[in-house]
Parts: C-alpha cells; sequence; structure tokens
C-alpha cells in the first residue's frame, strides 16, 4: 500500500475504536473512501446512524530536504447523526449529536495527532460544518465535517544514486556510476593523476 492509502486506513482505524463514556462505540460504520462526499449516498445509509467517512479531497506533492517530496494531505471526516427522541422546536437533537460526534474526534485527533503512524507531521485540524441540518431534511438527520491536514514526510524518495549525488544519502561516499533513466550503470572514468 502506498502511504497516503496507511494514512487513510489509519484514520478509519482510530475512529473505529473511539468509544464514549459508557464504553460503547462511537459509530455504527467507518468507512475510508476515496472521493469526496456524496449528500444523496450518507442520506440513503443514514439508518445507519452514527456513521463516519474518511473522504480524501486532495494531496499536493512539496519540496522536502534534498531531492524528496513531502505530501501535503487534507482529508475529511464525515459524520451522520440521527435525531435522538421525538422531534423538538428548541433544538435539533440531530444537528446537536453531529457536533458531538465532530468534538469526539477532534478529542481523538489531538490525543493521537499522528494516528499511530510515523513520517508525518501531526494532525492540523481545519475547519468544521454543518453540511444538513436536522430541520431541512425529512429523514431526521444531520450532517457535519472536518476538515483535518497532514504532511507525509519524504513521502516520494529520490532515488540512491541521486541522494548520494546530493550528498544526503547515509554515506557520504562519490558516485561509483551514472544511470540514465533505467539504463545501465556506467561507471565514472577513473582521474588521472
Amino acid at each position: 500500500m502506498s502511504r497516503l492509502s496507511d494514512l487513510l486506513v489509519a484514520i478509519g482505524g482510530q475512529l473505529r475504536a473511539l468509544k464514549d463514556e459508557t464504553d460503547a462505540k462511537v459509530f455504527t460504520e467507518v468507512r475510508v473512501e476515496l472521493d469526496r462526499f456524496d449528500l444523496s449516498d450518507l442520506l440513503e445509509d443514514s439508518t445507519r446512524a452514527p456513521t463516519a467517512r474518511v473522504c480524501f479531497m486532495r494531496a499536493k506533492p512539496v519540496k522536502g530536504p534534498g531531492a524528496d517530496l513531502d505530501l501535503d494531505v487534507s482529508v475529511a471526516i464525515v459524520v451522520v447523526a440521527g435525531r435522538i427522541g421525538p422531534a423538538s422546536p428548541d433544538f435539533s437533537s440531530a444537528d446537536l449529536a453531529a457536533l458531538g460526534l465532530l468534538d469526539a474526534c477532534a478529542r481523538s485527533l489531538m490525543l493521537d495527532p499522528y494516528v499511530g503512524l510515523t513520517s508525518l507531521t501531526a494532525a492540523d485540524l481545519g475547519d468544521q460544518l454543518v453540511a444538513v441540518s436536522e430541520q431541512s431534511n425529512k429523514r431526521a438527520v444531520a450532517i457535519a465535517l472536518m476538515e483535518v491536514k497532514w504532511r507525509l514526510l519524504q513521502a516520494l524518495l529520490a532515488r540512491p544514486a541521486v541522494q548520494a549525488g546530493l550528498g544526503n544519502a547515509a554515506l557520504d561516499l562519490p558516485p561509483a556510476g551514472y544511470q540514465v533513466n533505467d539504463g545501465e550503470v556506467v561507471p565514472l572514468p577513473e582521474a588521472s593523476p
């Protein structure tokens, strides 16, 4: 698997493990998706609320040290909450539940901002918003999301020959030769005295 998919799976695993104060699982279902969330799909799946989806939003290569590239990754954690009890004119219980689910996700990411992985920066918690309010749909659900960002360090490593040439190799040995694309390694000519 790629480091990006490892990150998405780790986020999903951390959310699956979330428990409330009664030691019950917070989410009935957590899914990882490589596309942006679809509101109609979320409404269709609302019977299983409370649920969460980890949705890949975007990734951008960023020049790291030497010739390596880091990868800035943005993920949306989308939560679906159902109405608790009868409808109330004073407050929307699904809306409050959705915000509570986002709080639980944020607390979890604050406790382990690396989601059990290495070679990445700590989670950067971003904007939260309500996409669908309980009062705006007939299914009595609320859908909210939060953006979270990580930087995968050295996500794309330069070839060892390039690293050695740049002086970033573990040992600073002079290169023994050069290679063009995937061709054979050509030895360097010996220096004359």
